[in-house]
């Protein structure tokens, strides 16, 4: 008997740290694809010693470990998209790089997580985010930096949506194919999308909410996922940032820090009602063979 009788969802590639809290990295990267109907797979850049109260240390994954991982994923389950996070050091960015030279992948959007937002040990070290500025931006469809990464990658001041959209102009001719330079900063939150033709405007609502770890991490990998369905770049901006906000707005807290977002709040139900077993809610269809 075969399991492979059932047509399997996209595959999406997550490349990023494990977060034991699991609001953010690998962990909300394969939770928000199951939530687009994809199917994850990850290679891990580093383990990070952390909780919803911060990152305390991060350890790297060897170059040669994490080659192996990504090379061993590629051969057996060549993804519909790739989502890139916290790579910690350059000699990690210099695999994903080295591969993506010799083998383009398609949909790779790139998360170039540098500082923890709640605090703590650097997520990139300073010659990985040179490397990621003067090489790793070269082969990528999509780059997602919020405005102090963006500040970081391009040594400019931005504070305004004209700055913004300079900035995602000028990763664009540093080599990405599009940015995405994402303004939750701002009162009214605004993300500036450049796809190397035209600038774009993504306004979202102000969620009040100390649920928002991992919210970076879920919007890039909720792009790729839409990527991966074929949606094209500016339809997949505003799909994953309407998904997020709601998952912000679903997000429950757990530990004393900021809490994760709710991934998987579309699937949430009422209880069953009393007396009813919740498999005679989803009945099964059994073939004719084997009944």
């Amino acid at each position: 008997m075969t399991n492979h009788s059932h047509p399997a969802p996209p595959i999406v590639l997550t490349i990023a740290g494990f977060d034991p809290s699991c609001g953010a990295g690998t962990a909300a990267d394969l939770k928000t694809f199951a939530a687009h109907n994809c199917y994850g797979i990850a290679a891990v850049t580093a383990l990070t010693i952390q909780s919803t109260q911060g990152v305390k240390a991060v350890h790297a994954t060897p170059a040669a470990a994490l080659r192996a991982q990504i090379e061993a994923l590629l051969e057996d389950s060549p993804p519909a998209a790739v989502k890139i996070g916290m790579l910690a050091n350059r000699a990690n960015a210099a695999v994903l790089g080295d591969i993506l030279e010799k083998s383009p992948l398609p949909n790779v959007v790139l998360d170039p997580v540098i500082h923890p937002s709640s605090g703590g040990p650097e997520l990139m070290d300073a010659a990985g985010v040179k490397y990621l500025r003067e090489e790793l931006l070269k082969r990528v469809a999509l780059v997602t930096p919020n405005v102090p990464e963006a500040e970081l990658l391009l040594g400019m001041e931005i504070r305004d949506l004209p700055a913004m959209e300079a900035a995602a102009r000028k990763l664009v001719e540093r080599g990405a194919r599009a940015a995405l330079v994402k303004g939750g900063h701002l009162e009214k939150p605004v993300d500036v999308l450049f796809d190397g033709i035209e600038a774009s405007r993504f306004e979202g609502e102000k969620v009040r909410s100390d649920n928002t770890h991992g919210s970076g991490c879920t919007l890039s990998s909720a792009i790729a996922a839409q990527l991966a369905h074929g949606k094209n770049l500016p339809e997949a901006v505003l799909l994953a940032k309407v998904y997020v906000t709601k998952a912000m707005v679903h997000g429950y807290a757990t530990g004393k820090g900021p809490g994760p977002l709710n991934h998987f709040f579309r699937s949430q139900t009422e209880a069953a009602p009393r007396g009813v077993h919740a498999d005679e809610l989803h009945p099964v269809q059994v073939p004719p063979t084997e009944r």
